[in-house]
């Protein structure tokens, strides 16, 4: 989500791109969960509480209005583009009379002859295409055109420069036609102060799309409205009739559907995604802490089968030994059995010496010994060749033995190492995420806590006038409270009745009920024909009803 509207000036942030190491993936994770939140905590605690409009592109759509009699200027006001073919709204009062008109544009300074499509007097609307004026289009909503919400205007400076008028939509107001056939025309009354020269001027909701156009006050006289300074109150022709009049005429405009928040109701919607990213941090680090567990059971179980397996090496080791012991001793047998092979060769050797000088019957027995003596050298080969190969087999297995147990043992020392300096790793970066939480769960505890129902107060003074407030649960539960008064100035939501002092009372949420209490007011306040003492707060009730002089109101507490 975005920290400001396109349509409206407010804080930027730059965008902020991480290159991540290849990490496990619940803690990449947590990471970019911890990033979101301090990403909407930013937006939250940084983004203005009203976004004002951007003078130097709205002023681009804002055009004034020259009507000429005897080729001299006879009146001059202001409008505003509607579309890109070159329509203007402005007032119907300023066309009476006219011989000429012409639209100035206040970007590039040219004035262009205009025509006149349409004029209503009821309303007090015109419309004028300017061919080439080639100027950007404002956007009309009805969206954010709510008695008590904030809205902005533009005003006309001595040095002829445009400057932001803020104020606040108090009544509403539906003036039907003198005939039956005329349309009933919807004005709503707010107090951004303009001059003379403004009138013609879009209304701005808190989106920056266009809700009204400003009208001269309905009681200065029969039109053209010779008489037209503001007074404390502005009139505004509501966007909803200058739709229609669009409409049936085919005339190309953008009409912006979307809701339009108020301050506060974005101000309650950041504070609830700040709330559920908080929850999601706590739950990544309750996953993390999880998964620490499991990867220190799993480390825990490696130990345990290295051990197994160094177990395993230390029996082939001991078979080895065992193997090698049984090769001694058959080493040692096949020697005493040539030892006596040799003796009993030597022994036959001397008998045969003793014995050669015998008779030669005697030759084929000695040939026979020297057979069987051939016999026992081929035996001793043998057995040579054997012990030979008994100890080389020796050798290799004591050298491929104790070459496993070294690998073995240097593996284990390896990764046992590995996973002591993971296991550090992971629970410095928990140790990191729970401060976070406990951080995050800080600031939202600290964070303004509104009111269980917002107040809406209905009522009419004693000539029938009537009028509405809508206050917020937010409001209700600030710490200084909601105070209702005449002067914009000093109260927050406007009654605009001369009988009402400039700061008459302030309505407060605290221990579980809410405080009415007088601001010491001129005329007075009562709570259901009780005279409140000033400075005395009472618990207001639903349904009461309380009077700030002639102005009688009735309380309607709504559930969030």
């Amino acid at each position: 989500m975005p920290c400001s509207d396109s349509r409206v000036s407010g804080t930027s942030f730059f965008k902020i791109e991480l290159l991540f190491l290849p990490i496990s993936p619940f803690i990449e994770e947590i990471v970019m969960r911890v990033f979101l939140f301090v990403h909407f905590a930013v937006c939250l605690f940084l983004s203005p509480v009203f976004a004002e409009i951007d003078v130097a592109v709205v002023s681009e759509s804002i055009v004034q209005v020259r009507v000429y009699k005897n080729h001299k200027i006879l009146a001059e006001g202001s409008g505003f583009v509607v579309n890109e073919e070159g329509y203007v709204l402005t007032n119907a009062h300023l066309l009476t009379d006219a011989e000429g008109l012409t639209v100035l544009s206040r970007k590039t300074g040219a004035e262009i002859v205009s025509q006149q499509i349409f004029t209503n007097r009821e309303l007090n609307l015109a419309l004028l295409r300017v061919q080439g004026l080639d100027l950007p289009p404002l956007n009309l909503s009805e969206q954010g055109a709510v008695v008590g919400r904030v809205v902005e205007t533009l005003k006309l400076t001595p040095q002829d420069s445009i400057q932001i008028a803020r104020g606040t939509i108090g009544a509403y107001q539906d003036v039907p036609g003198k005939k039956v056939s005329d349309p009933v025309v919807h004005l709503l009354q707010h107090n951004a102060m303009v001059t003379s020269r403004a009138f013609g001027m879009p209304l701005f909701n808190e989106c920056g799309d266009v809700v009204a156009i400003n009208l001269p006050d309905l009681e200065s006289g029969s039109w053209p409205f010779r008489k037209v300074e503001p007074r404390e109150a502005i009139f505004a022709l509501r966007s909803g009739d200058i739709i229609t009049v669009l409409k049936d005429r085919k005339i190309a405009h953008t009409v912006v559907e979307e809701e339009c928040l108020s301050a506060v109701e974005r101000a309650q919607r950041d504070r609830k995604i700040a709330e559920d990213s908080i929850k999601a941090v706590a739950q990544a680090a309750r996953d993390s802490v999880s998964a620490e567990r499991v990867a220190r059971l799993a480390a825990e179980k490696a130990v345990r089968e290295k051990q197994q397996e160094a177990e395993n090496a230390k029996a082939a080791r001991l078979a080895a030994e065992r193997a090698k012991a049984q090769a001694d001793s058959a080493s040692k047998a096949a020697a005493d059995s040539v030892k006596v092979a040799q003796d009993s060769i030597d022994t036959a050797r001397l008998a045969l010496e003793r014995e050669q000088a015998r008779t030669d019957s005697l030759k084929k027995v000695a040939e026979e010994r020297i057979a069987a003596q051939n016999a026992a050298d081929s035996l001793a080969a043998v057995h040579q060749q054997d012990r030979e190969k008994t100890s080389q087999r020796l050798q290799w297995a004591i050298v491929s033995g104790s070459a496993v147990v070294i690998l073995v043992l240097l593996g284990w020392f390896m990764f046992a190492r590995r996973k002591r300096a993971q296991l550090q790793a992971t629970a410095s970066r928990l140790g990191e995420a729970e401060q976070e939480a406990e951080a995050a769960r800080q600031a939202a505890a600290q964070a303004p806590q509104s009111a269980p129902f917002r107040c809406l107060l209905e009522g009419q003074d004693n000539t029938g006038q009537p009028f509405a407030l809508n206050i917020s649960a937010l409001a209700l539960g600030a710490p200084s409270g909601a105070t209702l008064g005449r002067s914009p100035a000093n109260a927050e939501f406007i009654i605009d009745h001369e009988s009402v002092s400039r700061e008459h009372i302030k309505l407060l949420y605290a221990d579980g009920n809410l405080y009415v209490e007088d601001l010491g007011s001129t005329n007075g306040t009562k709570i259901n024909g009780r005279l409140l003492n000033p400075r005395e707060p009472v618990v207001l009730q639903n349904n009461d009803k309380f009077e700030l002089g002639p102005v009688v109101f009735q309380v309607r507490l709504m559930q969030e």
